[in-house]
């Protein structure tokens, strides 16, 4: 996990917890990166089913062992090798993703929303 993948937002792992990112996190971040240093404590958080319904998403459909989820107008197919991946007109768009800063990240820029977990 790179600073330039992070927004303002972003929720990540820090210790274990969830933590949102914030813009002093981002320069810690960067800071890091230009010295070589790294913050082992943190770490992406790897989007599951589960996650996904805690973003508001709700499953679609399952057509063999891929699966659609939807929230708005915002289609993800997921195929357990590839990954998540966007859908518009049934066809992947973008390259696959693993991670929930990622998914955030695409989700705000194409929608001007910012996603965030519920409880």
């Amino acid at each position: 996990m790179k600073s330039k993948e992070l927004r303002i937002g972003n929720q990540i792992l820090v210790n274990g917890r969830i933590h949102e990112v914030s813009a002093s996190d981002i320069f810690t971040f960067s800071q890091n990166e230009t010295f070589g240093t790294e913050m082992p404590s943190c770490m992406p958080m790897k989007i599951t089913e589960d996650l996904l319904f805690r973003l508001g998403f709700k499953f679609e459909f399952e057509k063999m062992q891929d699966r659609v989820y939807f929230n708005d107008d915002i289609y993800l197919y997921w195929n357990k090798q590839a990954g998540y991946s966007l859908l518009h007109l049934d066809k992947q768009i973008g390259r696959p993703f693993f991670y929930l800063h990622q998914l955030q990240n695409l989700y705000f820029d194409l929608t001007d929303k910012i996603l965030i977990l519920k409880n």
